[in-house]
């Protein structure tokens, strides 16, 4: 039985491969691993993510770049609820 961070692993190492997207680092599996340890939702805000050692601007293009490569799927929080994120494995293609 593979892991989840293995799992989280071969997605975005198949999605560079597949699609040749290099901008998707180890910094975007290590994001994933952390926002998706134990469930494929995750509702941190940002402040809590930049706790984890990633700096805002970096955060920022990760969910951006993840989010274009269908990796992960967003719903905007409301007021001061933060975002709704969704793992998305195998990736989904986002209109």
């Amino acid at each position: 039985m593979t892991s989840r961070r293995d799992e989280i692993a071969a997605a975005v190492a198949a999605h560079i491969t597949t699609h040749r997207r290099p901008w998707l680092t180890s910094d975007a599996t290590r994001l994933l691993t952390i926002m998706f340890a134990d469930a494929d939702v995750c509702r941190r805000n940002l402040d809590s993510l930049e706790a984890e050692g990633f700096t805002r601007g970096t955060l920022v293009r990760l969910l951006r770049d993840l989010s274009k490569a269908g990796l992960v799927s967003k719903e905007r929080g409301v007021g001061r609820a933060p975002n709704t994120y969704r793992l998305q494995l195998p990736p989904q293609a986002q209109p």
